[in-house]
């Protein structure tokens, strides 16, 4: 089946939501897909970002505003929207995932599972992966760090996803870092992978260098990767998941009644 991913590669204006709103319409205005799935996806907190005094400034953003705007965008393009935000979570906050439907709906959310280093002292972590399924596409999610864990997507891959979406906001210098990931991701799981990263200076002299992209199930990354603001839309075919894992048989040939084992030698 056939499905078309679109990523928007954008900056973020610490703490003014309507700025990053009105700056993800503008970009979406020249979005034009007939596909009948097709996914938009945001950068992590791209609505308000990662100055975290500006959380009680402003208050959380899901449910709310940013909820309510990925919505809106969802509705509005008749696609399914995909990005995080803040959510109230006890004594702190959460980084959470929405996932919304064609029709302005809330399909659900995901909470970041690995927040990243300082930001446990804000974030709390997620205690469940999510898996989402559109009837026609099975859709995996993870955020930013947790591109890093590998145990996730093989969860997710091993449950049936079909592509996985990741909103980052991955900051140089690790460039590196974020794209051998990615092509990892896809190639052990011979799946689609799309990421979308946030571009641009922010407020702690942090630079985020895009390189958003998607990457096929054999690992081709399909797009070109740069640091500008800009919007990629990619069209893909499920099939091809089927026609990779013909080819190498990892998924035949896993030996899980010996993952379990560990053999010690010493000297």
């Amino acid at each position: 089946m056939e499905f078309a991913v679109t990523l928007l590669q954008t900056p973020c204006l610490e703490g003014d939501r309507k700025h990053n709103f009105d700056g993800t319409m503008k970009m979406l205005d020249e979005v034009s897909v007939e596909q009948d799935v097709h996914l938009i996806l945001l950068p992590e907190l791209f609505s308000i970002g990662f100055r975290h005094s500006d959380y009680n400034l402003h208050g959380p953003g899901i449910p709310g505003p940013t909820s309510d705007f990925l919505c809106e965008i969802a509705e509005e393009h008749s696609c399914y929207a995909v990005s995080t935000g803040i959510e109230k979570c006890d004594d702190r906050y959460c980084n959470t995932l929405v996932f919304t439907t064609p029709k302005g709906k809330v399909l659900g959310t995901y909470r970041k599972m690995h927040p990243f280093q300082e930001e446990r002292d804000v974030f709390k972590s997620g205690e469940s992966i999510a898996l989402f399924d559109l009837k026609r596409l099975k859709v995996g999610v993870e955020v930013c760090y947790d591109l890093r864990f590998p145990e996730i997507s093989r969860k997710l891959a091993m449950e049936g996803a079909e592509i996985i979406l990741i909103p980052a906001a991955w900051p140089d210098p690790r460039n590196a870092h974020w794209n051998a990931l990615i092509s990892a991701r896809a190639i052990e799981n011979q799946l689609f992978v799309a990421a979308a990263n946030r571009v641009g200076p922010a407020f702690d002299n942090k630079t985020y260098f895009g390189h958003s992209q998607v990457v096929d199930p054999g690992g081709l990354r399909l797009t070109r990767i740069n640091s500008e603001i800009r919007m990629i839309t990619q069209v893909l075919d499920s099939v091809m998941i089927e026609e990779v894992r013909k080819q190498i048989t990892c998924y035949a040939d896993r030996a899980s009644e010996g993952y379990d084992s560990v053999e010690w030698f010493e000297e």
